[in-house]
C-alpha cells in the first residue's frame, strides 16, 4: 500500500516482513524502541490478517496496573527548512481489534498515533478511542483534544493517510478514502516544528483494568514532499433526494459494511423523527441504497438526514 506521488521522497518504510514473529519482537527490530518490554504488550504478528503478511501490534497483554501508558516509537528525522520540503505524510494500514467478550470483560482503551519533534516533545496525535463512552476518532494538538465526529470500524484494517504541513502548521487525515478532518491546526505548542519520529501508544482508561483490545499496524510509509497529495474528499453524505415514479421522496446514498444507517426526517428543520418504516439499514457489501419515504406527507417540504453509526 503506497500512494505516493513522483514528487515524494521516502523517509521511512517497513512492512515488518523481515521481523521475527512473536511477543516482544518489535522493539529492537529496525531501530524501533518502546516501553514495557518483555511484558507481551507489543510485538510482531505472523498472519493476523489474511494476505497482509507480518504486522506489528501493541496491546492485548496487560503491562500491569502500575503502568498507564505503553508506547513503541521509531525515530524519523526531517527538517523542512533545511530540505525545502514542508509536507510530510504518513501512510499505514491500521486496525483496532476489540476486547474479547466485551459483555463480560468490558474494559476498552485508547490508542494514539503521535508525531514528536527531535527533542521528543509531542506535537500532535490522532486518537483511536475504543471506549464505549467516547468511541471514535479524536485529534489532539498537544494541548487540547477534539472529537472529529467520525468513527473507525472495529476488527477491520483500514488505510490511514495523515498529511502534515509543518510550515503552515496544519494537517489532514483520511481513513479508507473518507475525510476525517481537513486543514486543522497541527500543534498548539510553541516548539520547533520538525519531525523527530512517530509513536504508537496504548493508554488504559482511568480507574479501569487494561482491556485486551489491541492495535495492529503495517506497511508504514513516511514521505517528505514540496506539495500536498491531492486526496479526493469522500466523506459520507447523501447522494441525492428525488421523487420516484409514484411521486414519493427517495433518498440515495452509498452504504458501506460495518455501519448502520438511520434515516431521519423533519418538516421544519427543528424537530427530527426516525419513525419511518424500514428506515434503519445496514448491509454486508458496499452499494448504493435507495430508500423510499412511503408515508403520506402532509407538509409541502420535507427534509432528510442520515445518522451513520458503527
Amino acid at each position: 500500500m503506497k500512494i505516493a506521488s513522483s514528487a515524494d521522497r521516502e523517509l521511512y518504510f517497513t512492512d515488518f516482513e523481515d521481523a521475527r514473529a512473536g511477543d516482544n519482537e518489535l522493539v529492537g527490530y529496525d531501530n524501533w524502541n518502546g516501553t514495557s518490554n518483555n511484558r507481551g504488550a507489543h510485538g510482531i504478528e505472523g498472519a493476523a490478517v489474511e494476505g497482509l503478511g507480518k504486522s506489528a501490534f501493541i496491546g492485548y497483554n496487560s503491562p500491569g496496573r502500575n503502568t498507564d501508558t505503553v508506547y513503541v516509537l521509531r525515530s524519523i528525522a526531517h527538517d523542512p527548512d533545511a530540505t525545502g520540503e514542508p509536507i510530510i505524510r504518513l501512510e499505514s494500514v491500521v486496525g483496532i481489534n476489540d476486547s474479547d467478550n466485551p459483555t463480560s470483560n468490558p474494559e476498552r482503551d485508547s490508542f494514539f498515533i503521535t508525531f514528536f519533534n527531535p527533542s521528543g516533545s509531542t506535537m500532535a496525535s490522532l486518537t483511536y478511542n475504543n471506549t464505549e463512552t467516547s468511541f471514535g476518532l479524536w485529534r489532539e494538538d498537544g494541548r487540547n483534544t477534539y472529537d472529529t465526529g467520525e468513527e473507525f470500524i472495529r476488527n477491520e484494517v483500514q488505510i490511514l493517510v495523515a498529511e502534515i504541513d509543518l510550515i503552515n502548521n496544519t494537517w489532514s487525515v483520511d481513513l479508507d478514502g473518507f475525510q476525517i478532518f481537513r486543514d486543522e491546526r497541527f500543534t498548539a505548542k510553541n516548539l520547533s516544528r520538525e519531525l523527530g519520529g512517530i509513536a504508537i501508544q496504548w493508554q488504559r482508561t482511568s480507574n479501569s483494568d487494561w482491556g485486551n483490545n489491541w492495535l495492529l499496524f503495517d506497511d508504514i510509509a513516511v514521505y517528505a514532499s514540496t506539495t500536498k497529495l491531492v486526496i479526493p474528499e469522500n466523506p459520507f453524505k447523501i447522494k441525492s433526494i428525488s421523487k420516484n415514479n409514484d411521486g414519493k421522496n427517495q433518498v440515495s446514498w452509498k452504504m458501506q459494511p460495518g455501519f448502520s444507517y438511520q434515516v431521519e426526517y423533519s418538516d421544519n428543520l427543528i424537530n427530527w423523527k426516525n419513525d419511518l418504516p424500514g428506515s434503519q439499514l445496514s448491509g454486508a457489501e458496499e452499494k448504493i441504497i435507495n430508500f423510499t419515504d412511503n408515508s403520506n406527507i402532509q407538509s409541502k417540504l420535507r427534509y432528510y438526514r442520515i445518522i451513520r453509526s458503527e
